[in-house]
């Protein structure tokens, strides 16, 4: 099972970033999933759907395109992925051609991890309708792909509709789409594509879903968590028995303002790698 490394609610320093990428790389981490936020209200109503509370705006949420970007960089193999870009707040256009680029930039080491989002309020604040996000989200998902695949892309939606555009260059390869979300519909949109993106579900919650992207996919949908619960041979040897294809651990404490030293965090890296990787 491929191990991955969360980069949520990281800071943007240059250093950091680039050492502990470099870290992740020589530890065997198989890649990096970033999280996406933009731009958060102090007033929030919206609660994530796991944890139950707001997100802290003063808190940091790093740009996982650049951050991406940059520690492609620095590195051979090592993979990322969004986990999960908020398609709720964007237009398609801009996605596939960053997405795109980012396929080729990197030598087809990114996948883009998507989902309309929880945050209704964030979703407002950049211009767009919470309540239409669903709506939008499938629409949108055929318009990124259709770009990708296309010299010319046509398309006739509720919410998007054109004739002949085209976004130039094209990536090479397309990047794999994976659906992020936890509801029944996310599980039926992640069978249509190359996988799901769950979150820190405990076991129990896990099979019926996974066994539901199973039939729904015959098997092919790729299967990513986030650790719900601390490492141990029995977990472990869980998720592998559900067909988990990754899994994202946190060897620090995301969100923090002033995080410990990288020599310390490649430490705690370290630690999980001797146990769990090769």
């Amino acid at each position: 099972m491929e191990i991955w490394l969360a980069w949520f609610g990281e800071n943007h320093r240059a250093k950091d970033v680039k050492a502990l990428a470099r870290a992740a790389e020589d530890l065997g981490y198989c890649g990096v999933a970033l999280s996406d936020h933009v731009a958060l209200p102090k007033v929030q109503e919206s609660l994530h759907p796991i944890q139950k509370i707001p997100y802290d705006p003063l808190l940091p949420y790093a740009e996982p395109i650049t951050t991406t970007a940059t520690m492609a960089a620095v590195t051979q193999e090592l993979r990322f992925m969004t986990y999960a870009y908020v398609m709720g707040m964007r237009d398609p256009f801009s996605v596939a051609k960053q997405a795109g680029a980012l396929a080729d930039l990197t030598e087809n080491r990114f996948s883009l991890g998507i989902t309309p989002g929880w945050q209704r309020e964030e979703i407002a604040l950049l211009g767009h309708d919470p309540a239409t996000r669903g709506r939008r989200f499938l629409e949108a998902l055929d318009v990124i792909d259709g770009l990708w695949r296309n010299d010319l892309f046509s398309y006739r939606g509720k919410h998007y509709a054109f004739e002949d555009v085209g976004i130039s260059p094209r990536p090479s390869i397309p990047p794999d789409i994976l659906i992020g979300g936890h509801s029944k519909r996310s599980i039926e949109r992640a069978a249509q594509y190359q996988g799901w993106i769950g979150m820190n579900h405990p076991v129990e919650q896990l099979r019926p879903m996974l066994a539901e992207l199973d039939e729904l996919s015959n098997g092919r949908a790729r299967k990513y968590v986030i650790a719900g619960q601390e490492l141990s041979d029995e977990y472990m040897a869980d998720l592998v028995a559900l067909g988990t294809r990754g899994l994202v651990v946190m060897p620090w404490l995301p969100m923090n303002p002033e995080p410990e030293p990288v020599e310390e965090r490649i430490e705690a890296m370290a630690s999980i790698a001797r146990r769990w990787i090769g």
